[in-house]
């Protein structure tokens, strides 16, 4: 898909995205094709950046965050952000085996976990209408309304970059694609 959105060339960068540009590297260690994209506009550019960098101060252990992260990219269906979660994710420990069940919408093996991703899924599903007994369910897993609003929070996140990166068409970075992904492998119910 190209809607005439194309990276830009760092030697033909202005000022405000040399200045996005370095707070990418800095950030991530280079400029992802996402942030490159985004530099169009560096309000999302920036808003991106920012929430990424608060990403960390969630309720959720790196674990707890991939599941809602990547449960999120794989409903609203983001060819970019499923693989770039992924290398992040298993660079840092998160097995291989969760992040497949994610990757294509199955069930996890600990209870607490799935009760995560379910609640994550149901957040995306109905648009933060969820149920009192959702709610209630997702807090008999052991989980607190703190982590019920930092699910807000990290599909904020999502909902930016994954939907940005759909009108986009962002190119996926050649560190992300070992882990290319498209969304006809996961079990996701049709789009509304």
């Amino acid at each position: 898909m190209d809607h005439g959105f194309t990276l830009t060339d760092t030697d033909t960068s202005n000022a405000t995205q040399e200045k996005i540009f370095e707070r990418a590297t800095k950030q991530f260690g280079f400029v992802p094709n996402i942030v490159n994209a985004f530099s169009q506009s560096p309000v999302l550019a920036n808003a991106m950046l920012d929430l990424y960098a608060r990403m960390g101060e969630t309720s959720f252990d790196p674990v707890e965050s991939h599941i809602v992260l990547q449960t999120i990219n794989v409903h609203n269906r983001c060819t970019y952000c499923v693989p770039a979660h992924s290398t992040v994710a298993r660079s840092q420990g998160v097995s291989a085996e969760i992040d497949d069940s994610l990757r294509q919408n199955e069930s996890l093996e600990n209870p607490k976990h799935e009760a995560l991703r379910v609640f994550a899924s149901q957040m995306v599903i109905e648009r933060g209408h969820v149920s009192e007994d959702q709610i209630d369910a997702f807090l008999d897993a052991g989980y607190t309304r703190k982590h019920i609003l930092d699910i807000v929070y990290l599909n904020t996140v999502k909902t930016l970059t994954n939907y940005g990166n759909h009108i986009a068409g962002t190119d996926l970075d050649d560190a992300f694609k070992p882990l290319e992904w498209a969304p006809d492998e996961a079990k996701i119910p049709a789009l509304a």
